[in-house]
């Protein structure tokens, strides 16, 4: 078993399985690389959407994301993802408008797209404040890998969810949506890969719910961030 910080066992042991549920400060073309096939239960990731996204809507902007100029890792990306999900894996994969075609059209070519989500923030973006209707959802891609059930009742598609404000990451995305996603797809003691950790919300997500995580971030500020604030998250109780 591996035991947390208090000394409770609370994971199932998962033999040679690198880089499990520490903040990883790397590339996720190199970290995939060496972790084995089919060890991946779940997979909720928020990676670049290509847009060259940066906010204003803050004083203190936060650094472009890394990645975000192009989508020539797509591919590649979905290939490898394929390759570590388990048979009945199911892959949440956060996305927008801009080329959800797409990512869409790279995905089905490996993956059963069941389904896309439409996360509603509850509040507007910024943009063209005079020519265009306000940003206020997000997409998130519902894959599967074969044809495992949701757990609980069937819920709508629709997801209502206050945004962040952004504090650790330009597009930090919500614990509680996170852990709603992976309480709907995976158990306890199964294994969350998030290739694009941004500000790790999954790993928090996956700490409090009792299940594994492979969280990889190329930048080491967000990564070494993480690490202070994970400390302070202790796992749920079974």
């Amino acid at each position: 078993m591996n035991n947390n910080e208090n000394g409770n066992e609370l994971y199932p042991v998962l033999g040679a399985v690198p880089f499990l549920n520490e903040p990883t400060n790397s590339d996720w073309r190199d970290a995939v690389k060496q972790l084995p096939s089919s060890c991946v239960d779940l997979v909720v990731t928020d990676p670049p959407y290509g847009i060259s996204y940066q906010s204003n809507m803050r004083k203190e902007k936060h650094k472009k994301i890394v990645g975000d100029d192009s989508l020539d890792w797509l591919e590649g990306w979905v290939v490898e993802l394929k390759r570590l999900c388990k048979p009945e894996a199911h892959l949440y994969i956060f996305c927008s408008w801009h080329y959800v075609d797409v990512f869409k059209q790279t995905i089905q070519n490996h993956f059963n797209i069941k389904n896309i989500l439409i996360w509603d923030k509850k509040g507007f973006g910024m943009g063209d404040l005079e020519g265009d209707y306000a940003p206020s959802y997000e997409m998130v891609i519902f894959c599967s890998n074969g044809s495992k059930k949701l757990n609980g009742g069937r819920d709508s598609n629709i997801l209502r969810t206050v945004r962040t404000n952004n504090e650790n990451h330009p597009t930090e995305k919500p614990v509680n949506l996170i852990r709603y996603f992976i309480e709907k797809s995976s158990n306890k003691g199964d294994v969350v890969l998030d290739t694009f950790a941004g500000s790790f919300s999954t790993a928090k997500a996956a700490k409090e719910t009792c299940r594994n995580f492979l969280c990889f971030e190329i930048d080491a500020d967000y990564c070494a961030k993480a690490r202070q604030l994970l400390m302070g998250v202790a796992p749920g109780l079974f």
